[in-house]
């Protein structure tokens, strides 16, 4: 079978549908039903002279993959997962899909200085697939977790994926609007990649986002600041003097992030900026 031909194939079809880089959707459609990495498509994975039975069943695989994903449904929840920080994190629509900006907000919570006192106590808010505090609890397996999301089936997800990636301890698992019911003084950081469109924006979407993921985990209300206005107002309390606040948000956000931490009289605060040099990430100290 010639792999590259077939790539090319399906991107042809993928890019004729307006599928954004359909070459790398078409070679992550055939890594899955190989059940390889793309590159190892290329690479020995795939077989290179199969049958006409081996070569049907593989069509009869791919073909109705392959439609859904003409029609605009996302390829990660065609092929069930996403590749994150090294974790296969299991996404469906119950969930807003894993983006690379926010491997970005794990790698500024593993890089900061919130572990050099011991065991620190970090709350995740709107888990969703569990991407954050799997990939935290994985690296700092000292700490403790909690996981916060207002969504029953979100939770679900999450924890079907901390049991897939064998993280079952160390996290406790929370049904919650935010940080409502924590304690003051309760932990040492809080991460939230929350719900940041602003509702007019929603309809502007792409199709693949609007008409498949759930709204709930993108639309924050009026002006997109809603939940990381409350959140930010909740950490003052929740966080421990010299704790931190994380935070992910929309490119053109960054300064009225800045601004609302501010004037809450958070201090140190840093706008950090994604792989395009976009602002993406806040980081603050609760004095």
């Amino acid at each position: 079978m010639d792999i590259k031909q077939l790539v090319e194939s399906f991107e042809l079809r993928f890019s004729a549908a307006g599928i954004d880089n359909a070459r790398r959707v078409s070679e992550e459609l055939l890594a899955h039903i190989f059940d390889c990495k793309p590159l190892a498509i290329y690479t020995g994975a795939a077989p290179s002279n199969p049958t006409t039975t081996e070569k049907f069943e593989i069509i009869k695989r791919l073909e109705p993959l392959a439609e859904r994903i003409e029609k605009g449904e996302p390829l990660q929840y065609v092929i069930g997962h996403v590749d994150f920080w090294g974790l296969q994190i299991k996404c469906d629509p119950r969930v807003l899909i894993p983006r690379p900006e926010t491997e970005l907000l794990v790698e500024e919570v593993l890089t900061s200085n919130i572990w050099n006192n011991g065991p620190a106590t970090v709350v995740d808010v709107g888990t969703g697939s569990g991407c954050i505090v799997l990939t935290l609890a994985q690296q700092r397996p000292d700490a403790n977790f909690k996981a916060v999301d207002i969504s029953a089936d979100a939770l679900e997800l999450a924890k079907e994926n901390a049991v897939a990636n064998n993280l079952k301890t160390g996290i406790f698992w929370m049904q919650n609007s935010l940080l409502e019911r924590f304690a003051p003084a309760s932990c040492d950081a809080v991460v939230a990649n929350l719900p940041y469109i602003a509702h007019d924006d929603w309809a502007a979407l792409s199709p693949s986002v609007r008409d498949h993921e759930p709204q709930q985990a993108l639309d924050s209300g009026p002006t997109g600041m809603e939940l990381i206005q409350i959140l930010a107002t909740q950490a003052r309390y929740v966080l421990v003097p010299g704790g931190k606040l994380f935070l992910e948000f929309g490119f053109d956000q960054g300064d009225f992030v800045y601004q609302s931490l501010e004037k809450l009289g958070y201090t140190d605060i840093e706008i950090k900026h994604d792989l395009a040099g976009l602002d993406r990430i806040a980081v603050a100290i609760n004095p």
